[in-house]
């Protein structure tokens, strides 16, 4: 039998390299625990020097070989989880959320 494949969505950019491989490695073992096949877009990106726009490509080819999708608590703040939000929802992938939605703060102009 198959384990379900499960791709994690949340803030890299912006993030430091240190805080962001640990969020992202605890919760890829923590799900592998659960029995899944974890797709973790630091491992698919390999570098943190890779441009964004080469990283959600690379990004967006993983996630559509999944089954499910994990946003982390930060998703909402980061604009590449964001879009594998929206696609998630036509897609109709199983979502599963940290600790719900965070709404982003507004921008001041």
């Amino acid at each position: 039998m198959n384990k379900p494949k499960i791709y994690i969505a949340g803030k890299v950019t912006g993030t430091p390299i240190a805080e962001c491989t640990m969020k992202f490695g605890t919760k890829q073992k923590e799900l592998e625990a659960k029995g899944y096949e974890v797709i973790n877009p630091l491992e698919v990106v390999g570098d943190f020097n890779t441009k964004w726009i080469p990283a959600m490509k690379k990004c967006l080819i993983a996630m559509l070989g999944c089954d499910e999708i994990y946003f982390l608590n930060d998703w909402s703040f980061s604009k590449g989880a964001k879009v594998e939000h929206v696609l998630s929802y036509i897609l109709k992938y199983k979502r599963h959320f940290q600790s719900g939605y965070v709404k982003p703060k507004s921008r001041q102009s």
